[in-house]
């Protein structure tokens, strides 16, 4: 199949990802309404509007990436927010907390160095990105020694977690890999991109199928 055709694919493939998990995460609200995930539909949301005009923004001012910057702070934050609200463990807490104060460090730290509105903040992301499967390590670390392990698929945030972790570890690398080697090399790079939207896929169809199987807690 041609590079481009699959390409294509692929990113109607991200996009109808997006727009399904959107469409669940508000249908199936009621569900877990009550729990720290209840602004999630509204970060999905604004991560599929994001990903929608990112091209136009990119027309227009010849550079999305203060968008891109901006986003990827916000998404962090949240789920730090989540995972530290939803921690039992007092310790785990204190790593948590410690852990964001890293994150917000190594973003002001970087944008002595990469400028927030024209470069990609790559200290800040690769730091991010690495807080958060350090996050999602604690939690699944947690609920192996609790009762809640045995009905952990119908928890929404179990799938939440299982999406990030397989999209930040398979994604960082690409991340790292984009940012300091030669873009011109067309072939390596378009395999990049492929992987990229297919862990997008993967990440989304985890929060879908999150959505259909959580049980609202009584």
């Amino acid at each position: 199949m041609d590079n481009s055709i699959q390409h294509t694919i692929l990113e109607y493939g991200v996009f109808s990802s997006y727009g399904i998990a959107v469409f669940l995460a508000f249908i199936f609200y009621k569900k877990y309404s009550h729990t720290y995930l209840r602004f999630f539909p509204w970060l999905l949301l604004y991560v599929f509007l994001n990903e929608v005009f990112a091209e136009y923004i990119h027309e227009k001012f010849y550079t999305n990436v203060v968008q891109y910057n901006l986003y990827n702070m916000i998404f962090f934050l949240y789920f730090y927010f989540v995972f530290y609200k939803n921690a039992q463990r007092k310790q785990y807490k204190k790593y948590i907390a410690f852990a964001s104060v890293c994150f917000v460090l190594a973003s002001i730290i970087n944008l002595f160095y990469e400028s927030f509105l024209y470069d990609p903040q790559l200290l800040a992301y690769i730091v991010g990105a690495c807080v958060l499967i350090f996050c999602i390590i604690l939690y699944f670390i947690e609920i192996l020694f609790t009762p809640q392990i045995l009905i952990v698929k119908r928890d929404l945030l179990f799938w939440v977690s299982i999406g990030l972790l397989l999209f930040y570890v398979g994604y960082i690398p690409i991340k790292v890999t984009r940012h300091f080697f030669d873009s011109d090399a067309e072939n390596p790079f378009m395999i990049l991109i492929t992987v990229h939207l297919l862990l997008v896929i993967i990440m989304n169809t985890c929060f879908i199928t999150g959505f259909l199987w959580t049980r609202e807690k009584k």
